[in-house]
């Protein structure tokens, strides 16, 4: 796998991870989250880091090959699901 390539997976796989967080954790008053609690704290986490490493490689490259609309969309994408997931792992994060 090239490093180029990197992001745009990263952005793929984040929606679906986001996906599964956002359904699997809406809280039900009586019964709490469909999803147990360490899943939700795991896919948050996997989440976070892939989306991270995602957004870095995609400035790196950007930096390096120039920029296009594209290559600022995935990794302003990958910025912003890194965000969400660290929201998430907030929410899900015993205090």
């Amino acid at each position: 796998m090239k490093r180029q390539s990197f992001p745009l997976i990263a952005l793929t796989l984040a929606a679906p991870l986001l996906g599964l967080l956002w359904i699997g954790g809406a809280a039900d008053p009586e019964a709490g989250a469909m999803l147990p609690w360490l899943t939700l704290l795991i896919v948050s986490e996997f989440g976070l880091i892939l989306s991270a490493v995602g957004a870095v490689l995609g400035v790196q490259h950007g930096r390096q090959q120039g920029w296009s609309a594209h290559r600022a969309l995935i990794a302003l994408g990958c910025a912003l699901a890194a965000f969400a997931f660290l929201l998430q792992l907030i929410r899900w994060w015993p205090l």
